[in-house]
């Protein structure tokens, strides 16, 4: 069995920062929207996806350099505020005490995923086996980041057992084929419940969770 991990809001307390300057920005640019908002229109969304909605929605508006900017305003936040998910460092260990195989998954930009694991100190637990949506033809919902993440840790996928925290990516794992456990902490449990994840609320669940038969 392999364990497959979505980073934002999964390993690393990413949304809020991440919805915090985006509605800065955004609001700055003429679409005024708060972080709360910004979350609501955004949540499990590619990075590709969200930067054509805010062309569409700001064209002609935007600063040459706006995508520069994104990404520099985030990554300055995360290295001053980005925590890991409480919880989660146990988890990562116990797997890999236990020779488990594990992975990250995630819609967003490969330096985006390596600068919050680095800031976390958790990248150690995955070396080379973090994967993103820039790597496959379709993001999430769609089932490739997850069927490409299992071939890369030469695992079936009805042997991986999948860590979301959004619809989108309970989608893509179920899609896949595989078991989803859908950490609802700050989510919607119910909605998670419904694409078919079990949905938990406490991290220190996950290590008992996974060894739950099916």
């Amino acid at each position: 069995m392999a364990v497959l991990f979505d980073c934002d809001g999964v390993l690393v307390d990413s949304e809020r920062l991440v919805c915090r300057v985006e509605a800065e920005l955004l609001t700055r640019w003429g679409w005024p929207l708060s972080a709360n908002e910004v979350r609501a229109q955004f949540q499990g969304r590619s990075f590709a996806s969200i930067a054509r909605s805010i062309e569409q929605k700001l064209a002609g508006k935007l600063p040459e350099d706006w995508m520069y900017l994104w990404a520099m305003e985030t990554a300055e936040l995360f290295r001053a505020e980005l925590r890991e998910i409480s919880g989660v460092r146990a988890v990562l260990e116990q797997l890999v005490r236990q020779g488990t195989p594990i992975g990250v998954a995630s819609q967003s930009p490969l330096p985006r995923v390596r600068i919050s694991l680095g800031v976390c100190d958790l990248g150690r637990y995955f070396g080379t086996r973090v994967f993103s949506a820039s790597m496959v033809a379709r993001p999430k919902p769609a089932p490739d980041l997850y069927l490409h993440a299992a071939a890369e840790l030469g695992q079936a996928p009805e042997r991986c057992l999948v860590i979301e925290d959004s619809v989108s990516g309970v989608r893509a794992a179920v899609a896949a084929g595989m078991r989803v456990f859908g950490y609802a902490a700050d989510a919607d449990a119910e909605a998670l419940a419904a694409e078919g994840a079990r949905p938990f609320t406490n991290m220190a669940e996950l290590s008992e969770l996974i060894q739950t038969p099916k």
